[in-house]
């Protein structure tokens, strides 16, 4: 069976468990075999510490002592020719060159920008940041009170129906837009805006509806005819 990486301090709440867990409970013999997921380990590549719950990038992979490990950094990392995916890192700080492992999901918590939201608010990660805030990686689920400004999030990268600005979106440029509101029978106004880019020499219109998608953690509008 694969080891997986524990911190001291993962290794000590492990061992907490194990002990609560002997004393309050009878063992009985069983050939079922639990399943233990895989850990997601990682090691930092970036110029800073990783947070306890901070939002990280996938950058590459690289052998440790026989094991692969995925290379992180911070948000965003345009070296490669696409785009790498992203990760939430657990409840432990992570240095410069040391080993971490994130969350699996599907409910994950995270560091945000401190602003309020409203439940369903999409969210990813920010620029130069180990936080998240609007974005379209995730979806935006309420407030966690295990650090400051933590929230919980799922993964979520469904497309939504919007309104552009009233001064639409320029070519090869990104604007404003606000996302519609689900109503029994339709779509209404919304109140929540999101930052859309419009990818080719064509503008989108003044007040257009208009379908925006998640694309490398942008959202990419689309006019609607």
């Amino acid at each position: 069976m694969e080891v997986g990486y524990f911190t001291p301090r993962q290794a000590e709440r492990v061992w907490e468990a194990t002990k609560a867990f002997e004393k309050g409970t009878k063992g009985r013999a069983s050939d079922e075999k639990p399943i233990t997921p895989t850990p997601i380990s990682f090691v930092n590549k970036g110029t800073t510490a990783i947070p306890a719950y901070g939002c990280i990038q996938i950058v590459g992979t690289e052998e440790i002592g026989g094991r692969n490990y995925l290379q992180v950094s911070r948000p965003f990392d345009y070296t490669q020719s696409v785009m790498g995916p992203f990760l939430l890192n657990g409840p432990n700080e992570v240095e410069v060159d040391d080993l971490g492992t994130a969350q699996w999901g599907p409910i994950y918590r995270a560091i945000s920008d401190g602003s309020a939201y409203t439940t369903g608010t999409r969210f990813g990660p920010l620029a130069d940041a180990y936080t998240v805030g609007k974005g379209s990686v995730f979806t935006y689920l309420g407030e966690d009170d295990v650090e400051t400004d933590c929230v919980r999030l799922i993964a979520c990268e469904t497309p939504l129906l919007a309104i552009a600005g009233s001064g639409g979106i320029p070519a090869n440029s990104s604007g404003t837009v606000t996302a519609k509101q689900p109503a029994a029978g339709n779509w209404t106004s919304g109140s929540v805006t999101y930052t859309a880019w419009c990818p080719t020499s064509t503008p989108i219109s003044a007040n257009a509806t208009v379908m925006i998608f998640p694309v490398d953690a942008k959202w990419v509008a689309v006019e609607i005819c």
